[in-house]
């Protein structure tokens, strides 16, 4: 039994969605090299709770489950790449997801179904994390204008789990909660 774990909570993304995200990632390194995060699986990141009891989180999460349940699926389109800054020496390039205020009130709902209080509503999908401006200014022109406009549905909240103070553990599957299908006033 693990004394304390690291939990994250992702939206996966479907095999064909991933596998462009990944062929992107492969390009951009035979541009840029090697960076931090191109073995990684693309997810949508919602929330990254280190260093937790597990006998806590087991009964949140049960909770969580339920609360879930009564939130629909959703249809979410991917359209383009945008950029962010990470300090002064470096910036993240991610496909973003198309903003509305359907998409936006479902991640609010997310957010507060699952306990978070965050300014972020809808996250995105990390390509090239922390990259030095060099990189970035050689990366970016490249991305700019590339056509990656995919849908998806979501179906369900991934969980995943390691141990806290393991040396290079894994992410595993730690529980998969569903979207209900009954409609939610946005």
């Amino acid at each position: 039994m693990l004394s304390y774990a690291d939990y994250l909570m992702v939206i996966s993304l479907p095999d064909d969605v991933k596998n462009q995200i990944v062929r992107y990632k492969r390009a951009s390194a035979n541009l840029i090299g090697d960076f931090e995060g191109i073995h990684r699986t693309p997810w949508l990141i919602i929330t990254h709770q280190v260093r937790c009891k597990p006998f806590l989180v087991q009964p949140a999460i049960d909770l969580m489950a339920k609360r879930i349940s009564s939130m629909p699926p959703i249809d979410l389109q991917i359209n383009g790449f945008g950029h962010c800054s990470r300090g002064y020496h470096s910036k993240s390039i991610y496909a973003q997801i198309e903003v509305n205020e359907k998409v936006t009130s479902w991640f609010k709902l997310l957010n507060k179904q699952i306990g978070l209080k965050t300014t972020n509503a809808v996250p995105n999908i990390t390509l090239t994390p922390n990259i030095p401006l060099t990189a970035f200014n050689k990366l970016w022109p490249n991305l700019v204008n590339k056509p990656l406009i995919t849908s998806f549905t979501v179906n369900s909240l991934t969980i995943l789990h390691r141990d806290t103070f393991a040396e290079y553990c894994e992410w595993t599957l730690y529980r998969e909660l569903t979207f209900g299908n009954r409609l939610v006033a946005f």
